[in-house]
């Protein structure tokens, strides 16, 4: 049999990554608007629509939220000697968020 060389790059790496706390908040304000949209959902589903004033501005909050998500991932992937993974997550999440709530908005105020 033959024997496998053994190379270089094999075994244990260790790097100076590291995870920025601006993409983990971008996840994390991800997650907070998506979690108060359901919670928004449930409440005008209850009501049959007639939830009032505070529940739109929960929705205009959580539209807010994302566009504060989105430019907290958007500055982390700039960042030098980071991983990608929570600022990646932060600004798909954030950025699909937006675009459903522009959506949303657009759709409301045409009926």
């Amino acid at each position: 049999m033959a024997r496998r060389r053994k190379r270089e790059n094999d075994g244990l790496r260790l790097t100076d990554k590291r995870h920025p706390g601006l993409g983990i908040l971008s996840t994390v304000l991800a997650l907070a608007s998506l979690i108060l949209f359901g919670a928004v959902c449930f409440v005008s589903g209850t009501n049959r629509g007639n939830s009032g004033l505070g529940v739109g501005l929960v929705g205009v909050l959580c539209f807010l939220i994302s566009i504060a998500g989105f430019i907290c991932a958007w500055i982390s992937l700039h960042q030098e000697n980071i991983r990608p993974h929570f600022p990646t997550i932060g600004s798909v999440l954030n950025g699909l968020m937006m675009i459903m709530y522009l959506m949303l908005y657009i759709w409301g105020t045409s009926l």
